[in-house]
């Protein structure tokens, strides 16, 4: 079975691909963690630091090959032609569109990392949690939740983070995390469109196409000096994949706010009608203590389109 974490993957999608494998490799059985994309900047340090391997990078499997889904569960953001497969296991926190034509085994809870739901996984089959798998998880928790500044960061992710460093051992939590996002923060090598194209994901509101990317940052200022760079990007990818809409979200992660930037009128009225926004300058909205995709900025488009 392959573990698979989703498209443009982020650390979470990375590291549970890895913890995934270890879990099953546990409970007996042959699989092999598998990468859709390049890692980005944060999971490239992380695994350096801890001296860790990346799952292999593969796009596509055999014909019907057994695959476990690790945060995610979108058919947009998953394997190309994921109906050539079979899913076996779903392992996330998202909520969940995918309808399948069979049935499978399902762990998802509403807790701000899949890793926090990997670890109480080990925990009801009493597995082992080495020190490395230990690492990983905290690694995925402390990147969902901005070391825990995150609205989906909840009560459980915070104890579970603290009962894993008991393993893990790093001296402190805060100051590693502050070390994962300035190294998420280094695009200076990185083309505008690779930058808004990095933390990217598709989704359908009501009929329409609107992808919508994040660039979580310490230095926001970065994407505030390549404005125009971004914007052209963003017309780039609205044209050759048919979009109705694009969004880029900045998020500041020290200062806990969003910067987004809109490309034309169906962008600009989108943000002015779903966030309380203030207009910066052409293009670009403050639209306040915005830092989580899922939970503030996907409900209110959701709610806009609807």
């Amino acid at each position: 079975m392959y573990i698979i974490g989703h498209k443009n993957p982020d650390t979470d999608a990375i590291v549970c691909a890895l913890i995934a494998a270890d879990y099953f490799t546990q409970l007996g059985m042959e699989v092999t963690p598998i990468r859709l994309g390049e890692l980005n900047k944060e999971t490239e340090f992380i695994l350096k630091h801890l001296g860790i391997q990346a799952p292999e990078l593969k796009t596509e499997l055999e014909q019907d090959a057994k695959i476990c889904l690790v945060d995610h569960n979108e058919k947009s953001q998953s394997i190309d032609e994921l109906e050539k497969y079979q899913i076996e296991w779903i392992i996330d926190h998202h909520k969940f569109s995918l309808n399948t034509a069979t049935p499978l085994n399902i762990r998802a809870e509403s807790l701000a990392s899949t890793a926090s739901v990997l670890y109480k996984m080990y925990i009801e089959n009493d597995l082992e949690i080495s020190k490395k798998i230990a690492k990983l998880m905290i690694c995925g928790i402390l990147s969902d939740t901005l070391y825990f500044r995150s609205p989906t960061t909840t009560t459980i992710d915070k104890q579970i983070a603290l009962a894993l460093n008991e393993i893990a051992g790093f001296e402190d939590l805060e100051a590693f995390s502050l070390q994962m996002f300035d190294a998420k923060s280094d695009l200076s090598d990185f083309s505008a469109r690779e930058i808004v194209t990095l933390d990217y994901k598709p989704f359908e509101f009501n009929g329409k196409k609107v992808n919508i990317g994040v660039m979580e940052t310490t230095n926001p200022k970065f994407a505030l000096d390549i404005k125009s760079d971004i914007l052209e990007a963003m017309k780039q990818e609205k044209l050759e994949q048919g979009l109705d809409g694009i969004l880029f979200v900045a998020v500041d992660i020290l200062n806990e706010k969003g910067t987004a930037f809109t490309l034309d009128e169906f962008e600009i009225n989108m943000i002015e009608s779903a966030f309380d926004s203030k207009k910066l300058e052409d293009n670009l909205f403050d639209i306040g203590s915005v830092v989580s995709r899922k939970k503030q900025i996907v409900p209110k488009l959701e709610s806009y389109f609807a």
